[in-house]
């Protein structure tokens, strides 16, 4: 498994998955910041220099580097409007998996978009990165979530009580393996 840093982007039939540009760092903030968005996220808000200091932090980073997570912008293919972004992480103890994550602004859910994104961030990272397993973790409150993961091709692996922002959840872990042959 190696870096990739000739990474520019992944193009679906709607989508440019690209890297983050300084123009994204409003859209960027304004879904981050969403309740309803951070509720099953790492984070609780987000403010704008957040924002502009990921922006230019990223510039500097490649996806399948073993141990950093790689943030790719999610955009409408004709407008560029930035519509959410995902992720992956390889794994820095087993470079052969890398975990997945998605967040998408509100006013773009339920279009398909977060999945086309995610199906392609998947077959890039078995195709580009070279990684055997792809895994995903999600709150089992979360039901936008688990339905994504599913219908992208990951099934249900394991689930572990963990204590997130203040309160006991349960965290499910769904993987994918790389199809061989």
């Amino acid at each position: 498994m190696a870096p990739d840093p000739d990474f520019a982007e992944l193009r679906t039939d709607r989508l440019v998955i690209r890297r983050f540009r300084p123009e994204d760092a409003e859209a960027f903030v304004a879904y981050r910041s969403d309740p309803n968005v951070a509720r099953y996220q790492s984070w609780e808000a987000f403010t704008r220099a957040q924002a502009e200091t990921f922006v230019r932090e990223i510039a500097s980073l490649h996806p399948g580097v073993a141990g950093e997570w790689f943030q790719f912008a999610v955009a409408h293919a004709r407008s560029e409007a930035l519509l959410g972004d995902t992720a992956l992480c390889v794994d820095a103890g087993e470079p052969s998996r890398a975990e997945l994550g998605y967040t998408f602004a509100p006013a773009h859910q339920g279009k398909g978009y977060a999945t086309e994104a995610a199906r392609a961030t998947i077959d890039y990272a078995f195709a580009r990165l070279g990684v055997d397993v792809v895994v995903a973790f999600t709150d089992s409150r979360n039901d936008r979530s688990i339905a994504l993961l599913e219908r992208v091709g990951l099934a249900y692996v394991s689930s572990e009580r963990v204590h997130v922002k203040g309160e006991w959840c349960t965290d499910h872990t769904y993987e994918v393996r790389r199809e061989v042959g």
